[in-house]
């Protein structure tokens, strides 16, 4: 599942909790919630990592001109 989508089934796994329902069914919803969030951060803290090491090599190429 890409980012985009993620973040797409974390509004409805919230929506989901917003309209009400069993404390079990909640719990359950928010454990998902908890675990998409997760790996959302993962993803998006690999992509700044990539972004750092890719704005040091422009910065180095330009550097050299």
């Amino acid at each position: 599942m890409i980012l985009e989508q993620k973040i797409a089934k974390l509004d409805e796994l919230a929506n989901e909790i917003e309209q009400g329902t069993s404390l079990e069914k909640s719990l359950e919803l928010f454990e998902q919630s908890v675990k998409l969030a997760d790996e959302c951060i993962k993803q998006l803290s690999d992509c700044k990592g990539k972004l750092v090491i890719l704005q040091e090599k422009v910065r180095k190429m330009t550097d050299e001109n």
